[in-house]
Order: C-alpha cells, then structure tokens, then sequence
C-alpha cells in the first residue's frame, strides 16, 4: 500500500461500498437550509469517497461536482451515478493542491479536511472564499483528538487529528448557522470504535 497515498484507495476496490449507500442524516436538511429549489443550487463535494453523498445531491436535482483522491473511489461514484440517472462532474483530485475557479452555492466536506498538510492549512480556508457565492454556504466537519479515545483502526497514515474549537476560528468573519461537537460510535472498519468530531455550517457574507 505504499505506492497509495491512502488505504481507501484499496477498501474502495471492490463491489461492495465501503461507506454504504445511505446518504448522510443532515443533507437534506443542509439542502433546505439554503432556502432555494435545489435545481438552482450549484454543490461542490471534496473528498466524496464513493459518492453516496454527491450522488443523493444530484437526484434532489442540484448540478454537482464532486473530486476524490482516490481513483476507485472516483469509478465507484460515477457508477452510482449512471446506475441513479444523475449526471455528475466527478474527478480524481487532491484536497492539498485544490485549484477550482468556479463558484458554488455548498461546498461540502466530511472526514476529509484532517488530509490537509500543515502548510495548506490556511491557503485552503483562504481559498473557500473565493469558491463560494455571496450568502453561500460551507459544512465542513474534521475529526478531533481526545486522550480518552484511541485512533480507529482504519485511520491512515496522513490523517492528522485536529483540536477542539480549531475549525471554528476559520470562520470567524462568516455567519455561523451551526456548530458543535459529538462524540459517536463508529463500524467502518467492522471494528466497534468511536469519533469525536467537529462541524460547521456558514454561511459566506461580504
């Protein structure tokens, strides 16, 4: 596995779906939030995995695009894609070398910004800017170290923990709409493990 630069690439070479099918609990709500017919609404999906989520997004009817760095998790995303009838622009992408010139109504993020290489850190969140629309919004989410909870077992080795409050001071000039932190269990692995994580949602205003 050393020639990959995460071990998703491997867990996302075969039939099955990794993550499953289900799209995540809130996006329906995050699509609501917005206060707009979702066929008006352009999506950016960073680190879509296997594309449940950008997938769900597209037949809500929102144009979307979604990048990976995984190969396979690319194939698997446009997959799904043809097998649901939804046209997405779906391309294999690193999350430290982002050059997007188009703007978006949602940028979305889950369980990938802790790839972030220290010194990306701050041009990345310099960067969203510029990639959202004027009232535009932003979730993110990254998962945070506790002493108390052990690495899961299929965390990679880039991965880097962040600490509590952190993602929140990138936003200090945006309308916070939510932002919290849980703890919860976790099976990813077939292994029984917990995550402690922190979300955002802003929303972006000159």
């Amino acid at each position: 596995m050393d020639h990959f630069r995460t071990q998703y690439e491997k867990c996302y070479d075969q039939e099955e779906y990794y993550w499953g099918l289900e799209p995540a609990s809130f996006l329906q709500g995050l699509l609501d939030m917005t206060g707009k017919d979702p066929k008006d609404l352009k999506v950016l999906d960073m680190g879509c995995g296997e594309g449940k989520d950008a997938v769900y997004m597209a037949e809500k009817g929102c144009q979307v695009s979604a990048f990976d760095i995984t190969g396979s998790g690319i194939r698997k995303t446009k997959l799904l894609a043809a097998n649901r009838g939804v046209d997405i622009n779906a391309f294999v992408a690193d999350i430290n070398d982002l050059h997007v010139e188009d703007k978006f109504d949602i940028i979305y993020s889950t369980g990938t910004i802790q790839y972030l290489f220290d010194d990306k850190i701050e041009p990345f969140f310099h960067q969203l800017k510029s990639m959202v629309h004027e009232g535009g919004y932003v979730y993110l989410n990254v998962f945070v170290d506790k002493p108390f909870l052990p690495l899961p077992p299929d965390w990679d080795k880039e991965e880097k923990m962040w600490k509590t409050g952190q993602l929140f001071t990138y936003f200090a000039d945006w309308e916070i709409c939510d932002m919290k932190e849980v703890i919860f269990e976790c099976n990813s692995s077939g292994i029984k493990h917990y995550h402690c994580m922190d979300t955002v949602i802003a929303k972006y205003r000159v």
